[in-house]
């Protein structure tokens, strides 16, 4: 506040000068036809005084009282939803800095606003498509004519649908919940290589289905954070190279620290993701390759959105492998 407190006492000095000056000069006027009247001076002096609180008055006004009347104005605006509106942030004192701040503040709003119509489509699409599939299929059973295995046939297509449908509302409804919760225990002490490792273990059957080879590397690694929300990142990533990697393929683990982060790395054979590695981290993207099921596109952005709120981050590459790479601070 020191600029504008400094600008208040220039308009007040400017005000008190002004009033000692035509004073001054009033009195000198009055000297000079020989009238000393003090009662004539008293009342110079009091009517002075008045022209100086009331240039003072104007002075704030136009400098202050005008321009926060024009910030209140513009966030009324911002309330009934209007997100248009810009207020002049020309200055450096502190209202052409809270102007600016406004102005950030209505363009971020105007940028969520898009998002959310943007993510409100992208949710209409991708439930729209399996619910067809779903119906389609289900209309297609109703046929007397079909024989057992078309029914069988029909009948996957429809539970691999509602079973993708099934994964899309929980996700939609984790990352809901997850933007809706402010405060975040990180309190827990827990072991993170074992975590991962429960994790490999529990989707031992379907890796070894692939023929797939798991390399890991891990230093036992105590953590205080999230015990839940950091299995959930583990958890995404682990699931997402074994679904991904090709039928013989190979996928390296590895947990170390350094100073400053502990340090996760995941690495499967496949480049399906590469010159998409700007586009793996939005709503709903999916690698289209075929053959393999479709996903939700939700399981990294919600993976990327834990790590920000858990303080840590996440960085993915694809050249002759697709890597991940996860850093949570010490």
């Amino acid at each position: 506040m020191k600029k504008l407190l400094f600008k208040i006492f220039m308009m007040m000095g400017i005000s008190m000068l002004l009033v000692f000056g035509i004073s001054r000069i009033t009195l000198a006027v009055l000297q000079s036809q020989s009238i000393t009247n003090p009662l004539i001076s008293y009342h110079i002096s009091l009517i002075s005084g008045a022209l100086g609180l009331i240039l003072f008055t104007v002075l704030l006004y136009i400098f202050v009282g005008k321009r926060l009347k024009t910030i209140s104005k513009a966030v009324n605006e911002v309330a009934n939803g209007n997100l248009e509106v810009k207020i002049d942030s020309k200055g450096k004192d502190e209202l052409s800095q809270l102007s600016r701040d406004f102005n950030k503040m209505t363009h971020g709003l105007q940028s969520n606003e898009y998002l959310n119509r943007e993510f409100v489509k992208n949710v209409s699409h991708e439930f729209k498509t399996p619910l067809s599939i779903i119906l389609g299929y289900s209309d297609l059973l109703r046929a007397n004519s079909l024989t057992n295995e078309e029914r069988e046939k029909y009948a996957s297509f429809i539970y691999k649908e509602a079973n993708r449908l099934a994964n899309l509302s929980e996700k939609l409804l984790a990352i809901s919940k997850f933007d809706s919760t402010e405060n975040i225990n990180c309190s827990d002490k827990f072991l993170i290589d074992e975590q991962i490792r429960n994790i490999v273990l529990s989707m031992q059957v379907v890796w070894q289905q692939k023929r797939l080879k798991i390399d890991v590397d891990m230093d036992e690694t105590e953590y205080v954070s999230n015990k839940d929300l950091c299995y959930l990142v583990w958890q995404n990533l682990i699931s997402n190279a074994v679904k991904y990697t090709c039928d013989g393929g190979e996928i390296r683990i590895k947990l170390c620290s350094d100073e400053k982060n502990i340090i996760f790395s995941i690495a499967n054979t496949g480049n399906s993701l590469r010159g998409k590695e700007d586009l793996i981290f939005q709503s709903f993207y999916t690698s289209d390759l075929s053959g393999k099921e479709k996903g939700t596109g939700l399981g990294l952005p919600l993976v990327k959105k834990v790590l920000e709120r858990l303080g840590g981050q996440i960085e993915g590459s694809c050249n002759e492998n697709t890597k991940f790479i996860v850093k949570l601070p010490i």
